[in-house]
């Protein structure tokens, strides 16, 4: 009976051992995953198809580093995935970072001219976005024509560092971003249709208090940012972004109605800007979304798990692309991010970028 007993420990320690297995796949303990390092991610990034021909010199950009943390909640991204048959977002590129970590790499070639095609050999950057697919292998998601080296690492750390502003400012405070924007104020809304924290004309015509009017369009702009803030508490972020806006977005909804029929009002009201026609209604208006946007943001915090949106945070921030734009002006650029936005930039005078406009991506 000693003998069995033995056995049987041994046995149980063998299974405690081996690795779970979901959907027929292995998924060993997260903190097992291998690691991308730069040197792969660099070869990945030379290798691909697309750009091989093309040589020039590589280069890392930016490491996105993982841990312990982010390999959990990569897997669990991916379980949930499968077992909702969700689309993968880029192929699993951001669940792949989160396990894996990754390297945004920088191909430059050897020419000072821009082209509007990965036909031509005139553009001078590409963009890789590389981590190591569930097989180990090197995954490469690009993107280009760029800009030339110090545009694309300048305008880089401006994207990361805004969209990291950006998810970190509670809706009720968003006032403090229009410092970022070109001039120092909040874009025109009949300039720039579909842009986030745009004043429209109708307020100005109004003849209101200019700072009135500048509070308003900070908490809408806050009020409709907030999903995106939502979505970064959800796992599934990682496997598709879009998936979790849209669960973000009935989280949303579902507040707003509760809180305008507590507050005995129409919870079905819209709260755009365009539909204010007198200063009184611009003053109600600002004191409903200066109490919804607490509203939210205390909903935000009971339902968040800081270290999930910290490891979001770190994939939702990086450039997918960045470049000149085309039908918008001179000096005009654009970065997009899995944030689902793409921003626009204008350059200063005295160097540098400021934001012009935020546009939700299609």
């Amino acid at each position: 009976m000693k003998k069995v007993g033995v056995i049987v420990a041994i046995i149980y320690m063998v299974c405690l051992m081996m690795p779970f297995t979901y959907g027929g796949s292995s998924l060993a303990m997260a903190q097992e995953s291998p690691r991308l390092t730069a040197e792969q991610a660099i070869a990945a990034a030379r290798r691909n198809s697309k750009t091989e021909k093309l040589g020039g010199t590589f280069s890392v950009l930016i490491e996105i580093p993982s841990n312990a943390d982010t390999r959990r909640f990569g897997d669990q991204a991916l379980a949930q995935a499968r077992v909702k048959h969700i689309e993968l977002y880029l192929n699993g590129i951001l669940t792949d970072i989160l396990r894996s970590g990754g390297f945004l790499v920088v191909q430059i070639l050897p020419t000072t001219n821009k082209a509007n095609s990965l036909d031509s050999p005139e553009f001078v950057s590409i963009l890789h976005l590389v981590s190591l697919g569930s097989d180990g292998v090197p995954k490469d998601v690009m993107s280009g024509p760029g800009m030339d080296l110090a545009d694309t690492q300048e305008l880089t750390r401006n994207t990361i560092e805004f969209v990291e502003q950006l998810y970190s400012t509670p809706s009720t405070e968003d006032l403090s971003l229009e410092s970022r924007f070109y001039g120092g104020s909040f874009p025109e809304a009949d300039q720039f249709q579909g842009t986030l924290f745009a004043i429209p004309h109708s307020l100005r015509k109004l003849g209101a208090n200019p700072n009135e009017v500048r509070e308003a369009a900070a908490l809408y702009g806050g009020y409709l940012f907030w999903v995106n803030r939502y979505a970064l508490s959800m796992p599934i972020f990682a496997a598709s972004p879009v998936t979790a806006l849209n669960v973000a977005a009935d989280k949303e909804n579902t507040l707003k109605a509760e809180f305008l029929r507590s507050n005995h009002v129409d919870p079905d009201l819209d709260l755009d800007l365009d539909n204010i026609r007198s200063k009184m209604q611009l003053q109600e208006r600002i004191t409903l979304l200066k109490r919804l946007d607490k509203f939210l943001e205390d909903a935000l915090k009971n339902d968040s798990d800081p270290t999930i949106v910290r490891a979001n945070l770190s994939i939702a921030t990086m450039p997918l692309g960045t470049g000149a734009t085309s039908g918008l002006g001179d000096g005009i650029y654009s970065s997009s991010t899995p944030s689902m936005f793409e921003f626009f930039w204008q350059r200063i005078p005295t160097g540098g970028f400021a934001v012009k406009m935020i546009s939700w991506a299609d």
